[in-house]
């Protein structure tokens, strides 16, 4: 509605990008293995996130952890998350990821050939 995106190049974001990944995982476990753990994610990436958000209307303070509530959130699904990817198995997940999306992109490249 905003013409930031058009509906073409949002599908390729989507289908070459994040896209391929939700085949094999969800947001959050992309999120934990993009980073060394959620809890770093949000370190690193959670101000800049929210900025970018921000222009799409109110967003949760989560991502900047600001207050001692939103530090106690970014715990918690970093300790959630840990559950499901220890970070000792991060290297070990983050393979595994990236030899199904090599896997994905051959199969793509192959389909769109025939």
């Amino acid at each position: 509605r905003d013409d930031v995106v058009s509906p073409q190049d949002l599908d390729v974001v989507m289908k070459d990008g994040m896209g391929m990944r939700y085949a094999f995982m969800g947001p959050m476990e992309t999120i934990h293995l993009n980073a060394d753990g959620t809890q770093n994610y949000c370190d690193r990436y959670g101000e800049t996130i929210y900025n970018v958000s921000g222009d799409s209307g109110p967003i949760p303070t989560g991502w900047t952890q600001a207050s001692p509530v939103d530090k106690e959130e970014v715990a918690r699904l970093h300790a959630l998350m840990c559950q499901t990817v220890p970070l000792e198995k991060l290297y070990e997940r983050r393979v595994w990821r990236d030899k199904r999306l090599a896997a994905l992109a051959k199969l793509k490249k192959d389909m769109d050939s025939q």
